[in-house]
């Protein structure tokens, strides 16, 4: 029943497909086929109606020539008037013979020509000359012309005659006889031209042009039949004037002789008034045409039936793989019901969606994880180098490009989050400028974000107009007031100076409003007020330095005391403390003491709430007790202090390097140093960097697990200490020149 089921559900998608084929071909087709049927029976209609032309234009070239022939006969000044005119007659005889032989030979199409000249005995021809009654009656004797009619119209003829070709009794030979009388100036004529022109030479003619299998013909403007030929054993010159005089006016169309159909061409001389006919059976005018429709058929046939089987062979290879799909996905989920291919992909599809999504919650959810932590570890100043900024990003995965900072913190409208629930941070951070690579986090207070901008050294103006451009793209999506407050530009050490700047700026909008961008360095400012004791905090420095305890508690008092008789403004107080803790944590590191003395005391989130003197006053004095225990505790470490030697630290790294959770910081807390003096202490004794031997070690490891093992990257790379597959990949790229993958291949191929 499954396979049934299984089945039907393929022939209806297949059944689908060739419909989706064959509607298309099918318009096409009959589009197609309409129009070059159409297109090649006109062109087959033209191209007869263009050969019967080309007969008419010969037929009206050589009448044209026997009209030119009598319009130079009457002229008066002709060559035949000199002999015309003479007495003696042999001489006039042999001239105007000779003359007539002249114009027959100009035009060979002409058999014979006779010129009678009114009330003479004799006519004149090109090859003789004839009495008049012995021309009529010995030479030439037609049936349709007896002596005495053409002795008529040789003698009284009017205007131009033309007799059909008939049989000369005297000889072998049917003429078409064209008489016409001379008129030089008046209507009444001195002389008659016959011209005599054989059947045999208009058939001539007829037959250059006429088509196989069809007959043309020759009608005068009376519409007499003058000449035909071609297959015309049904056809007489009655018929044929019959259909001439019948036509509709149009020059083709299709009539029926007998039992077949024929196309009838007709075609008339404007010059003579002639007309010219031809007939053709229908299947010799389109037989190229029924020949193109069949192989048309024929072809789309073809194409139809290609595209069928190449559709089924399409289906049946792309359906392969849903069945394979679903005999996987019945293994893996056995206790479900069966279900066709379909339901089954969607099952499985579903299935993987679902775990895909929670996945990408999770990765998610890990990544804003890591990024508010760094955020939160770079402002409050636990980043004391680049180069410990760099190793942390990588392992994080979160590179931070750029050697200047500044912190920004955005305060929107209370009521913007009640009316809009979906200006979410992730919605804030998408419209950050292109130009920044900014990380950011919320605010312990509500409506309130902070962003650090990490780009390379910009000038103020340039910060002024893309900072603003960021609020009014906020104030567009929120459609309410967003004030915005910066930081001054600071290097690694000073981003939590910028962040108290950017938080002062943020506060000033109680003066100077909200809805706009309020810039640290634009605050009014009392220069008396905020001088500020360098010299003390100098002074502090060095007494830690030296270990002078009594120096150093003087130098905290005095800057208590420039705190208590200056009362300086908020953020210049706030400033005082956080350097005074960096300036007490970078003496210890310099001592190689953990960082243990310092994990209590305030950050500069933990600045923003010391509202009062006396709370400076109660944290810089523990501060100075701490100071105090900490150097009595250097003054006492002894024998009991852990042993350090670079092949210590070598062993230590060996050990440890596999593991994705190494880090140098931890390496620093076993051997109680500090991160930059452990990295110092191991590159004046071996000329490397922590990172440069470790990664030294872990790329031996994997070119050896590329060789031996079959593993994927992703299994390689966790197998030498890395989270990241991409880090691996780049780092080893970089180090030997070649892909993990080009180096694995080119190990199999040696």
């Amino acid at each position: 029943m499954g396979k049934a089921r299984a089945y039907r559900v393929f022939v209806s998608y297949l059944l689908t497909y060739l419909l989706i084929l064959l509607v298309p071909i099918t318009v096409m087709t009959f589009l197609v086929y309409n129009v070059f049927v159409n297109k090649l029976q006109n062109e087959a209609i033209l191209g007869n109606l263009n050969t019967l032309d080309k007969v008419r234009y010969a037929m009206d070239e050589q009448l044209k020539r026997v009209e030119d022939t009598t319009y130079q006969l009457m002229i008066e000044d002709n060559r035949l008037s000199q002999y015309r005119v003479s007495e003696e007659h042999g001489y006039k005889a042999w001239g105007i013979v000779r003359e007539i032989k002249k114009y027959q030979k100009i035009n060979p199409f002409v058999h014979e020509i006779w010129l009678y000249y009114h009330g003479e005995a004799s006519v004149y021809s090109n090859s003789s000359v004839y009495s008049l009654s012995l021309l009529a009656g010995d030479i030439y004797q037609f049936a349709d012309w007896p002596k005495d009619q053409l002795v008529k119209d040789l003698s009284t003829l009017s205007k131009q005659l033309v007799k059909p070709p008939a049989q000369d009794l005297r000889g072998q030979d049917r003429y078409l006889r064209i008489v016409v009388p001379v008129l030089p100036y008046e209507n009444k004529p001195y002389a008659t031209v016959v011209y005599l022109i054989k059947e045999k030479s208009v058939e001539q003619l007829l037959e250059s042009y006429s088509s196989t299998g069809g007959s043309t013909w020759v009608l005068d403007q009376d519409n007499r039949v003058i000449a035909g030929v071609g297959s015309t054993a049904e056809l007489t010159p009655d018929s044929i004037s019959a259909l001439s005089l019948a036509h509709s006016g149009q020059s083709s169309q299709r009539i029926t002789l007998g039992k077949e159909e024929q196309y009838l061409f007709i075609m008339q001389s404007k010059q003579t008034g002639w007309k010219y006919v031809t007939l053709l059976p229908v299947t010799n005018v389109l037989g190229k045409v029924e020949q193109a429709q069949t192989i048309f058929i024929y072809g789309v046939a073809a194409v139809l039936f290609i595209g069928c089987v190449i559709v089924f062979l399409g289906m049946r290879w792309n359906y392969w793989p849903i069945r394979l799909l679903k005999r996987e996905t019945e293994q893996m989920l056995s206790a479900v019901e069966p279900m066709n291919e379909l339901e089954t992909v969607r099952y499985a599809i579903s299935s993987l969606s679902l775990q895909n999504r929670k996945l990408g919650e999770q990765v998610r959810s890990r990544d804003a994880a890591a990024r508010k932590q760094l955020v939160l570890s770079l402002i409050k100043g636990d980043f004391t180098s680049s180069e410990e900024l760099r190793l942390y990003g990588e392992e994080m995965g979160l590179p931070i490009h750029g050697t200047r900072f500044r912190v920004v913190i955005v305060q929107l409208a209370s009521r913007i989050q009640e009316r809009d629930s979906d200006l979410t941070f992730h919605r804030i951070e998408d419209l950050l400028p292109k130009q920044w690579q900014g990380l950011g986090t919320e605010h312990v207070e509500q409506n309130k974000y902070i962003f650090l901008m990490a780009t390379d050294e910009m000038e103020d103006h340039v910060f002024t107009a893309i900072v603003r451009e960021f609020r009014e793209s906020l104030r567009a999506v929120s459609q309410d007031a967003v004030t915005l407050g910066a930081g001054n530009e600071s290097t690694l050490p000073e981003i939590p100076r910028s962040y108290l700047e950017a938080n002062t700026a943020i506060g000033y909008r109680f003066l100077q409003g909200v809805d706009r961008v309020i810039e640290y360095k634009d605050i009014p400012s009392n220069r008396h007020l905020e001088e500020y004791p360098l010299d003390d905090m100098e002074s502090l420095a060095q007494s830690i330095r030296t270990g002078n305890g009594a120096k150093v508690e003087a130098c905290l008092s005095a800057m208590l005391q420039f705190i208590r008789e200056k009362q300086p403004p908020l953020i210049v107080a706030r400033s005082l403390c956080l350097d005074i803790i960096r300036t007490v944590n970078r003496s210890w590191n310099e001592l190689e003491l953990q960082d243990q003395g310092s994990s209590g005391y305030p950050d500069v989130f933990s600045l923003e709430q010391l509202d009062t003197i006396d709370d400076f006053e109660q944290l810089i004095k523990s501060m100075c007790f701490d100071l105090c225990a900490a150097f009595r505790s250097v003054q006492e470490e002894g024998s009991g202090s852990v042993q350090r030697s670079v092949e210590q630290m070598k062993d230590y790294i060996r050990d440890h390097y596999r593991e994705c959770e190494f880090t140098f910081q931890s390496m620093a807390l076993h051997f109680q140093m500090a991160l930059p003096n452990l990295s110092q202490y191991f590159k004046d004794h071996t000329g490397e960097t922590l990172l440069d031997y470790t990664t030294g070690l872990r790329m031996e490891a994997a070119k050896q697990l590329l060789i031996e093992q079959d593993w994927p990257l992703k299994t390689i790379a966790e197998q030498v200490g890395y989270y990241n597959v991409s880090s691996f990949i780049r780092r080893f790229k970089q180090l030997v020149g070649m892909t993990p993958g080009e180096y694995r291949a080119g190990a199999g191929r040696d």
